[in-house]
């Protein structure tokens, strides 16, 4: 088109209703261009009562009528909550739905699913689009996307298409444990995303922005999957004599029991060709989120992997246990985790953080992990500032990793000892600013001098005993256990 008609907002809208069609496109036209350059126009277009004329323009025959219908609600919806609400409330999901499902105009489907992606914010809305939109979007778009079948060989899908409706999926993956199950249950939605992250890891480019939200969606779908997918997880065999190491109430402060562990049976984890929910904590899976956090350079990515493992090591469970092994001794993943630890994100490192904490609690695979993350957590613990207050959970997190792992193998955990690092536990355990990590500071400073090798380490460094047993580190060290049962 060529210069903006000169009409008010008021005629924009009048014209969405005219007769002639070429009055419905001008107005509909004026209404996408004004919309996309001034978030007013979106209010004004609300109360002039646009959109239910918007939404009717969508069942229209005229296919550039049907896109600038699609695109001006598209804009009008973006951070507009009552919009869209007002959109349901006129039939607009099902009029999107229909148009999608009959149309394979690319760029009405572009448009299409870009309004989706953007209604799918509204938590009002996420119960109604995983009933209607998701079995739709995956069937027509997602699996065409990403698998060649009989009924899909002609069906073009363009990466832009699949790139919002991974968009609109993965806002709907943050919905309750009910929308999660109903898309963990869809089929082939979990193999096809896997699949989609898989193939763009293999050529080279897991900084892909459809990798992004992929991988947040199989995060969120893989968040209390044991509690929420019992079902899934029942081929289980334990080790005659074996106790679920996991839930040892006394690992904190006993970390060198149950040294010998045999490992527990899980062959699901091994299948050669795993589908739906199986994928979601499949090895080959665990090696995808692993290979993304040594390639990728988006954190977004990277808090997405790290939270998918946090999730499937979550659970004080064997299951928990059999993820830790796998990603620590058979997938040797360590090395490409530990490195985390020290990001400026703090949302990245809390998450990597809350992963190490996890494996951690494998008793028998803590020496291991100790000489791989002990020297990063000293690190960040050193670099500790009483300006990071909002790290007050990481910080927390590392000073009980780095309690259970000093503890689990003291000759590696005195190589880790310095004067700043304890300068920098102990003034955590007096900033009162810190709720949780100047507890977990406190415990770590009274256990250091509590265990003879470590002791011997801090006294031929010429620190003194007040530094570690006070006032402090005991009320904190006393609290701890009681919580402890011990």
């Amino acid at each position: 088109m060529g210069a903006m008609p000169d009409i008010t907002l008021k005629e924009a809208v009048e014209f969405l209703t005219h007769s002639d069609l070429s009055y419905q496109l001008c107005g509909a036209s004026f209404i996408q261009h004004q919309t996309f350059t001034e978030d007013t126009a979106k209010q004004e277009v609300w109360r002039l009562g646009g959109v239910p004329a918007l939404v009717q323009l969508l069942k229209s025959e005229n296919i550039q009528l049907q896109q600038t219908a699609a695109a001006a609600l598209r804009n009008m919806v973006f951070k507009e909550n009552e919009i869209k609400l007002e959109v349901e409330s006129c039939d607009g999901l099902e009029a999107i739905l229909t148009l999608l499902r009959n149309t394979d105009v690319t760029e009405t489907q572009k448009q299409l699913t870009g309004l989706l992606w953007n209604l799918s914010s509204a938590d009002a809305l996420k119960p109604e689009l995983i009933r209607n939109a998701l079995p739709l979007l995956t069937e027509s778009i997602v699996v065409p996307f990403n698998f060649w079948t009989d009924s899909n060989i002609n069906k073009h899908i363009d990466a832009e298409v699949f790139h919002n409706t991974t968009g609109c999926l993965r806002n709907l993956s943050c919905a309750s444990d009910k929308e999660r199950t109903s898309m963990r249950n869809c089929t082939q939605l979990i193999d096809s995303l896997m699949t989609y992250v898989q193939t763009q890891v293999e050529r080279g480019e897991p900084d892909d922005k459809t990798v992004e939200n992929c991988v947040c969606i199989l995060h969120n779908l893989s968040y209390q999957l044991e509690k929420e997918a019992p079902e899934h997880f029942t081929e289980f065999s334990i080790p005659d004599g074996s106790s679920h190491e996991n839930m040892n109430k006394n690992s904190l402060f006993s970390p060198r029991s149950s040294k010998a562990q045999k490992e527990f049976r899980f062959p699901a984890m091994e299948e050669g060709q795993p589908e739906g929910v199986k994928c979601l904590f499949h090895r080959k899976s665990l090696q995808l989120y692993l290979s993304l956090l040594g390639s990728s350079h988006k954190e977004a990515t990277l808090e997405a992997c790290c939270g998918a493992l946090q999730n499937l090591t979550a659970s004080k469970s064997p299951v928990s246990t059999v993820m830790t092994q796998s990603i620590i001794q058979k997938l040797q993943g360590l090395s490409v985790i530990s490195p985390l630890l020290y990001s400026a994100n703090p949302g990245l490192q809390k998450t990597a953080m809350s992963l190490v904490g996890n494996m951690s609690r494998v008793s028998s695979l803590r020496s291991t992990m100790a000489k791989e993350v002990l020297p990063t957590v000293s690190s960040v613990l050193s670099a500790v500032t009483p300006n990071m207050i909002k790290s007050d959970s990481s910080i927390a997190t590392a000073c009980r990793v780095m309690h259970t792992l000093m503890l689990a193998d003291p000759e590696c955990g005195k190589k880790v000892l310095n004067s700043k690092l304890i300068d920098s536990l102990s003034m955590l355990s007096t900033n009162m600013s810190f709720e949780t990590a100047r507890k977990a500071a406190a415990v770590l400073l009274w256990s250091m001098w509590g265990q003879k090798d470590i002791q011997n380490g801090l006294k031929k460094q010429g620190m003194n005993k007040d530094t570690f047993i006070n006032a402090v580190t005991a009320t904190a060290y006393q609290a701890a256990t009681s919580t402890k049962g011990q």
